[in-house]
């Protein structure tokens, strides 16, 4: 037993497609253009029911594209903001680093100062105290030789103990050199491999491709 007309399917996508295809095959063309009129009532319509005729999963597919899309736009917007932010912070600790080297540096100068005043001091006394006992010893000839003896040995002790200190002194500078370089270095590195992470991180944001659009005709559709 056939059914009546009630019976009868809606028309598929591709079916209206197809009537879109005849439509517009069917309008009048303008003469000397690739332009042609239609019926705007009819376009609209077949528009519409096509829309409608969409399959569910379809239209469930593009809302997910949507939000897909808005998502990556908010995680990008997110991104930046931690990328400014690790920027910032980055370049307030470089400027501590800055002036606690800097601080370290004149720390270090000026106790190679004072060193090196110390050492002088002390090899000035050492003279005037040989000086001293040479002036007391000089009215005999054999004390005399005794005091020059001594001049010379306290003398000598004076020069030794000032290349001492000169060279602590020298020594205590590099080492802060050396800190300074050691703690900029680590620093570097830090810089570095946070930069690195964040452009991971942003490289991994990257929308993927679009899914392929199906041919008409195709039996999924």
């Amino acid at each position: 037993m056939s059914g009546g007309p009630s019976d009868e399917l809606p028309p598929s996508t591709l079916d209206l497609l197809d009537a879109l295809d005849a439509l517009l095959a069917e309008a009048r063309r303008v003469p000397f253009s690739g332009s042609v009129v239609v019926n705007d009532e009819q376009l609209m319509q077949l528009v519409d029911r096509i829309r409608l005729s969409l399959p569910e999963e379809v239209v469930r597919a593009q809302q997910l594209l949507d939000e897909r899309e808005r998502l990556l736009h908010d995680t990008r917007e997110r991104a930046e903001g931690v990328v400014e932010r690790a920027q910032a912070s980055a370049r307030e600790l470089s400027e501590r680093v800055e002036a606690h080297v800097s601080e370290l540096t004149r720390r270090a100068q000026e106790e190679a100062a004072h060193m090196g005043e110390r050492a002088e001091a002390e090899a000035r006394r050492k003279v005037e105290e040989a000086q001293a006992v040479a002036e007391r010893l000089i009215s005999d000839h054999a004390v005399l030789r005794a005091a020059q003896e001594r001049a010379t040995s306290l003398l000598r002790e004076a020069g030794d103990r000032a290349t001492t200190i000169t060279g602590e002194a020298e020594g205590y500078a590099r080492e802060a050199d050396e800190y300074v370089r050691s703690v900029m270095a680590d620093l570097e590195e830090r810089l570095t491999t946070a930069a690195e992470t964040v452009r991971k991180g942003l490289t991994s944001l990257a929308t993927p491709a679009s899914p392929r659009k199906r041919h008409r005709g195709d039996p999924r559709s």
